[in-house]
């Protein structure tokens, strides 16, 4: 390994710094990145003395060194303690920049108790440092910040939020409170019927007394059924 870091440093001495075409004439071609040369024309595709050179694969880095630092290691994100404490040797952690501070701060402790590096936090101990002073001055800010709405509902006639839950709630258990009472009420009182109503069953009594039973279809099957047989009976 410490053979092939020496090879990747000698090449990366001997390396041109890459280009795109025409980049000195026009200002924001040198801000982009690069960019092959494609022109049927153009003089640096063709790699024609005096002119720039372009990306070949003479010019890359030995396959095993690929994707490593300047110290050989390989950089790994980590968002979480389990995977910073699942690293191999060859890895180096990488906090992402997308991660929140509070789990930033569990994750900064844990590599300076078990003392792994990460690379893009050189001094752990000042970064921690900084985070909790962060979380403190956020905290005292929203404490001033409650303090100060208290006061202006104080000042204002308007009932703070808390007063008007407790108001809700004493309202809610009282219509409760009424409701059993009435439905005791309604319990205990007998019902009592109307006069209209007793009429109505006075009535209703009198109109059953009056309609006639009227034999159904089955009842007169049977009936004529014994008179067959009545019949047939007597004839023998």
């Amino acid at each position: 390994m410490k053979e092939l870091m020496a090879i990747k440093s000698a090449m990366k001495r001997r390396r041109p710094s890459f280009k795109r075409q025409e980049f000195n004439k026009r200002i924001r071609l040198s801000r982009s990145t690069w960019r092959k040369p494609r022109g049927v024309d153009s003089k640096m595709r063709e790699q024609r003395g005096g002119y720039r050179a372009i990306v070949k694969i003479g010019y890359g880095t030995p396959r095993k060194l690929r994707g490593r630092l300047a110290s050989g290691l390989i950089e790994v994100s980590v968002s979480t303690i389990n995977k910073l404490n699942a690293l191999a040797k060859d890895q180096i952690a990488v906090i992402p920049r997308t991660l929140g501070n509070r789990r930033r701060l569990e994750i900064l402790k844990e590599a300076s108790k078990s003392k792994f590096p990460i690379s893009n936090f050189k001094n752990i101990d000042k970064k921690i440092k900084e985070i909790e002073s962060e979380f403190l001055a956020r905290k005292k800010r929203r404490q001033e910040l409650k303090k100060s709405k208290v006061k202006r509902l104080k000042f204002s006639k308007k009932p703070l939020k808390s007063d008007k839950s407790k108001n809700k709630n004493k309202k809610s258990t009282s219509k409760v409170k009424s409701k059993v009472e009435n439905k005791e009420v309604i319990e205990e009182k007998p019902k009592t019927e109307t006069k209209k109503e007793v009429k109505s069953k006075v009535e209703n009594k009198e109109v059953i007394e009056e309609k006639p039973k009227t034999e159904t279809k089955k009842e007169v099957k049977s009936k004529s059924i014994t008179k067959k047989t009545a019949k047939k009976e007597a004839n023998k």
